[in-house]
């Protein structure tokens, strides 16, 4: 089985979070599996944004990057990409780093400003034109980079940093990057991974968690506004792996992964 598995910033943020998750990464190498690791780290960056005097603007789940949160963007990346590899290749994992622009495994240009809806508490929708700054969207992807790795017997652990043609470095959603890169190999499975088991009709009630959703239950929920916050892009971005042929997507907790993906666990997204 092909994976690709998308790590959260939140279950990295501890080194016992980064051990069980590497060591479950151990198995499922173990099970002869093609593994690729994306990994965000949203969580750390705003600890450091808020340390620096940085301002955190978010607008429905999607960080705005400015100059100054770009370049706290590289320091974390980066740190989180070395501390993760660290600790995958001290579980016996052949884990090799990288950003989502090296060796061109993606080109990028800049995110033009985004018409946005919002579901307002009384019922009403309001629309707005946001511009998210230094962001990076996804003009191509060259699966050779991972495929030769692949082939070398590695296990690539991508950051959400990329570049466009004029040099300069963007920040992607580590979601959508995510996406791209399992619909562009053709991977069996795209599995995200957070510190929360999937979704949920109510979020503090863990008896209403979803177990499986097809595509058209997921945008009936979008456009009712039962999905909210950093869950959208999360959700948009399952969507667009799902119609690019992506055959399911799985959200689970970090704490469940090899046990999710080896059997049913957190919420499963397939085409109908």
């Amino acid at each position: 089985m092909r994976l690709l598995i998308k790590l959260g910033g939140k279950v990295l943020e501890e080194a016992r979070f980064r051990t069980l998750l590497s060591r479950q990464t151990a198995d499922l190498l173990g099970s002869a599996h093609e593994l690729a690791l994306v990994h965000g780290g949203g969580a750390q960056l705003n600890d450091l944004c808020l340390r620096l005097g940085i301002p955190v603007v978010r607008i429905q789940g999607r960080r705005v990057t400015d100059e100054r949160t770009l370049e706290a963007a590289k320091m974390v990346f980066s740190s989180i990409n070395r501390d993760l590899t660290a600790a995958l290749l001290y579980q016996g994992v052949p884990a090799i780093g990288m950003a989502a622009g090296d060796g061109f495994l993606t080109r990028c240009v800049q995110r033009p400003p985004l018409q946005l809806t919002h579901f307002e508490a009384d019922g009403s929708v309001r629309s707005e034109t946001v511009d998210f700054g230094l962001v990076g969207e996804i003009a191509d992807v060259r699966t050779s980079v991972i495929e030769s790795l692949w082939a070398g017997g590695m296990v690539p652990v991508v950051s959400c940093l990329c570049s466009d043609d004029a040099g300069r470095i963007l920040n992607i959603n580590a979601d959508t990057l995510a996406a791209r890169l399992a619909t562009a190999l053709q991977a069996d499975r795209l599995v995200f991974v957070s510190d929360v088991d999937g979704l949920y009709l109510n979020p503090e009630d863990a008896s209403t968690r979803i177990p499986r959703l097809n595509v058209r239950e997921v945008r009936e929920f979008l456009q009712r506004g039962v999905i909210r916050d950093g869950m959208v892009p999360k959700v948009q971005a399952a969507l667009g792996a799902l119609e690019g042929g992506i055959r399911e997507l799985q959200l689970i907790s970090g704490a469940r992964l090899r046990e999710g993906i080896e059997g049913e666990a957190g919420t499963i997204l397939y085409q109908a």
